[in-house]
């Protein structure tokens, strides 16, 4: 099962790959490096949205570090595959440093901020967030330096972080009280 898992992913990134080798390194380098840190700026507008958009902002970064610095990076210490890019016959066209590969973190932080978003009732919100997760996650498997199923795997975690975030949300609420009072106290809530 794995084998087959393998290959259909190699050759998914080697398909790709071999499409985006002569396309502008710009354009690779925005949507696959570069479109994530608009995530900060959109839970920056949100959090001065409206009273109640404030907490749903700090459900949404929650679940992102739980997701990614957490849970994705734990994951990807443990099972340590390599990057697309590394094994051979797959081109690295944006520089990318040769660490683990699955889970993705970039798909981990982006869909748990959308899966958050989405159990706060937030649903165009975490829809836009999702094809901007779907349009980078793309790019990061045809610039070589995910496969599919790393992706794949991002999504379950950032799933697996957003409930948990979800399900924890009243004794969160102590956390989310107390980072408004700061923020109140300095002018910036």
């Amino acid at each position: 099962m794995l084998t087959k898992i393998n290959d259909l992913d190699q050759k998914i990134v080697s398909f790709l790959n071999n499409l985006f080798i002569r396309s502008p390194l710009i354009l690779n380098k925005f949507f696959a490096q570069y479109l994530i840190y608009f995530l900060p700026l959109i839970l920056v507008l949100l959090w001065f949205w409206s009273e109640k958009a404030k907490k749903v902002a700090l459900r949404g970064l929650f679940a992102a570090i739980l997701a990614w610095p957490i849970l994705a990076n734990l994951i990807g210490r443990l099972i340590n595959r390599s990057r697309p890019f590394e094994v051979g016959g797959i081109r690295e066209l944006i520089f990318h440093r040769p660490t683990y590969s699955f889970p993705s973190d970039h798909a981990a932080a982006i869909f748990a901020i959308s899966f958050s978003l989405w159990f706060s009732g937030y649903k165009k919100l975490s829809m836009a967030i999702f094809v901007m997760g779907i349009i980078i996650s793309f790019f990061r498997v045809a610039t070589g330096i995910h496969y599919p199923s790393d992706i794949l795997g991002g999504i379950i975690v950032a799933l697996a972080a957003a409930y948990l975030i979800d399900l924890f949300d009243k004794p969160l609420e102590i956390v989310y009280n107390f980072i408004l009072r700061i923020f109140r106290m300095v002018r910036l809530a």
